[in-house]
């Protein structure tokens, strides 16, 4: 950030293979390292968490769904979020969380943890099929 700012566009970043759905790490590409900031696309059937139904130690997460649906499995219910919905996992177990598009329609959300440290170590508590079987719909 040699003048003070970073502009960088999801075409200039490369998709995380290692990742479900397709996710773009913007943090490094814009210098930041006091949290985790990234941007996914979840076609139908996808998640967005490699681990699943899952909690941070020590890392905090809000998600922000720019376009599309997906559904949120917390720790006692299952939310729908849509278009401008937001949604804040605390760390800890009370925090458990997983979202994933059970929809058509590709979702865009953009994902946030903090500290950018705090995402590991990271515990899968079920896969997310099992997860979603657990807990009704809304």
């Amino acid at each position: 950030m040699e003048d003070g700012w970073q502009h960088v566009t999801l075409e200039e970043l490369e998709t995380n293979p290692d990742k479900p759905g397709n996710r773009w790490e913007a943090s490094p590409a814009l210098g930041i390292d006091a949290f985790n900031v990234n941007v996914a696309v979840l076609e139908s059937g996808e998640r967005l968490s490699q681990n699943h139904f899952h909690y941070h130690e020590n890392q905090k997460e809000l998600f922000y769904v720019v376009s599309g649906s997906c559904r949120a499995r917390t720790v006692d219910e299952t939310v729908t979020l849509e278009a401008d919905d937001l949604i804040a996992f605390d760390e800890g177990e009370v925090g458990a969380h997983v979202l994933y598009n059970p929809f058509e329609e590709p979702c865009k959300l953009v994902a946030l943890g903090w500290p950018q440290d705090g995402r590991y170590p990271v515990h899968q508590l079920e896969t997310t099929d099992d997860a979603v079987e657990n807990v009704p719909d809304e």
